[in-house]
């Protein structure tokens, strides 16, 4: 089987993404990442597998939610681009209760501040803004995935 084919137990996302198996739970029930429409048990994809780390690492990281929600929803999108195109994207975000988030993709790491600096000047007024590197989320589930033996090297793969 292909690696990007296989499919995830939610213990075993809970595992890779070093979260407790009842917060994954809580956070599917809460909607915080699609999943598409399902019923009972649920396998991932390795695309879900990465918007959950995505949202463990930002809601983990700085405790907003609403942000670590925004940014779970390019996950799939970026993950794409990562494998397909080697692309380096970023996730420029804030929300403050009560307003609108603001967001934005950047890429590569000299875009950020440009990117951080037009939110601004545009007089986004969010609160603290986060970026987020799904560039080396993905890396870190890569190495877990790896030594948790989900997958094999392979020097031929992007992957």
């Amino acid at each position: 089987m292909e690696f990007t084919n296989q499919r995830f137990t939610v213990s075993e996302v809970a595992s890779l993404t070093e979260t407790n198996l009842n917060t994954v739970q809580s956070w599917r029930r809460k909607g915080f990442f699609d999943l598409g429409a399902s019923e009972g048990w649920h396998r991932f994809t390795l695309s879900e597998l990465f918007s959950v780390a995505v949202f463990a690492e930002v809601s983990g990281g700085t405790g907003n939610q609403d942000v670590a929600s925004s940014a779970c929803s390019f996950a799939v999108q970026m993950l794409a681009e990562i494998i397909e195109s080697n692309a380096a994207p970023y996730f420029v975000g804030a929300s403050r209760k009560g307003n609108d988030p603001v967001m934005e993709i950047a890429y590569g790491s000299l875009n950020v501040g440009a990117t951080l600096g037009k939110l601004i000047s545009e007089g986004a007024d969010a609160g603290a803004y986060i970026v987020v590197d799904y560039s080396a989320i993905f890396s870190r589930l890569l190495k877990r995935l790896h030594a948790g033996g989900y997958a094999m090297e392979n020097p031929n793969s992007n992957v």
